[in-house]
């Protein structure tokens, strides 16, 4: 019993191995190898037992070796064409270069005749540059000369024209003496263009003397200005001198220069005298600092100050005198002001015409 039920078991697991499909149609299996010998069999044993291992199909090492090779065609292509568009595009840029530059891309073997070449051209252009450079210093020279001739003419004609008496004398003819005939020297003639040079150089000069007068505060140049508006030879400068004598008034009239903390120094005035504080110092001793110029004229200005409430008979024309002669305006200012203040009267600044009438309508 036991040895057919053995039997039968036997038989079923055969069955069940024949479901199974063989490693044989999955994997390639080499043929077996040839029986050897039996000296060799104990010697080759190992490699009997690798030729049974799985080894890739024939096809798989095809496709492999195919797609090595694909693969080294393409890095080979690729890096010839990347050198051939290099090449292509280096060319190209050193082409562009040579033909915005205007030179052509040198060969080693002409480097050194080129070089000579350019240094000869470079000695050729400074040579000519220097004596171009001679030629603007030559000119450049007459230039200045002529122009200073020309300056000193217009100089000349201008002071001649401003003062006639800087004319030359004519020449009168002696008669009955023997002598050579000569043509009378005529007067130079003005273009207009010379004429306006003239005008414009003396109103240049009225802009000067206002401007002195502002910046000093000093009555010369204003006198000037004053000239220039009363002088019957110069017309066509008449406007333009009260234009500047205005500008001149304006500017001392509302621009205060005097320090309103100002006190006279009368230890340094006074020394012998003992007095400590300006209100001590008496009409008489105010009216010789105002009529001394070679004080300060801080000084003055302050002393016109104090004379308003000065008794002094002599007090207003000595103060109209300040108004006149001084030559710090800024202190003939102060004393128009202390007059207006005193005689309850105002005038035009540096109105000295209505300041006498005013003064000879009181019997002085």
């Amino acid at each position: 019993m036991a040895d057919n039920q053995h039997s039968k078991r036997s038989r079923l697991l055969d069955n069940v191995q024949d479901l199974e499909p063989s490693e044989a149609k999955a994997v390639w299996m080499d043929p077996p190898a040839e029986p050897a010998s039996e000296e060799g069999a104990s010697g080759e044993g190992s490699s009997a037992a690798d030729s049974w291992l799985p080894r890739p199909p024939l096809a798989n090492r095809r496709y492999i070796h195919l797609t090595v090779r694909h693969l080294v065609l393409s890095i080979l292509t690729s890096l010839i064409i990347g050198c051939a568009v290099f090449y292509l595009a280096w060319h190209f840029m050193v082409r562009e270069m040579d033909a915005r530059t205007g030179t052509a891309t040198a060969r080693p073997a002409l480097a050194l005749s080129s070089s000579t070449g350019d240094a000869e051209a470079l000695a050729q252009a400074a040579g000519q540059i220097a004596a171009l450079q001679k030629q603007l210093d030559v000119l450049r020279r007459e230039q200045l000369i002529t122009q200073q001739n020309t300056r000193e003419s217009l100089e000349r004609i201008s002071d001649v024209l401003n003062n006639p008496k800087l004319a030359p004398a004519p020449v009168t003819p002696v008669a009955g003496l023997p002598g050579e005939s000569r043509i009378a020297d005529a007067a130079p003639a003005i273009t207009p263009t010379q004429a306006e040079f003239i005008q414009l150089k003396e109103r240049n000069r009225l802009t000067q003397y206002a401007d002195e007068a502002i910046a000093t505060g000093m009555r010369e140049p204003l006198e000037a200005l004053v000239e220039a508006m009363v002088d019957p030879d110069s017309k066509q400068l008449q406007e333009a001198a009260k234009a500047e004598y205005l500008r001149v008034v304006r500017s001392i009239e509302f621009i205060p220069r005097d320090d309103p903390g100002y006190r006279l120094p009368v230890t340094e005035l006074f020394k012998d005298k003992g007095i400590r504080d300006e209100a001590d110092v008496k009409a008489e001793a105010l009216l010789a600092l105002l009529a001394d110029h070679k004080q300060p004229w801080q000084v003055r200005v302050r002393v016109c100050f104090l004379l308003l409430g000065s008794e002094a008979p002599e007090t207003n024309a000595r103060l109209i005198q300040a108004i006149k002669a001084d030559p710090s305006l800024e202190v003939a200012k102060h004393a128009q002001i202390a007059l207006e203040q005193r005689i309850k009267r105002r005038f035009r600044i540096f109105d000295i015409p209505a300041i006498d009438a005013w003064w000879q309508s009181q019997g002085r």
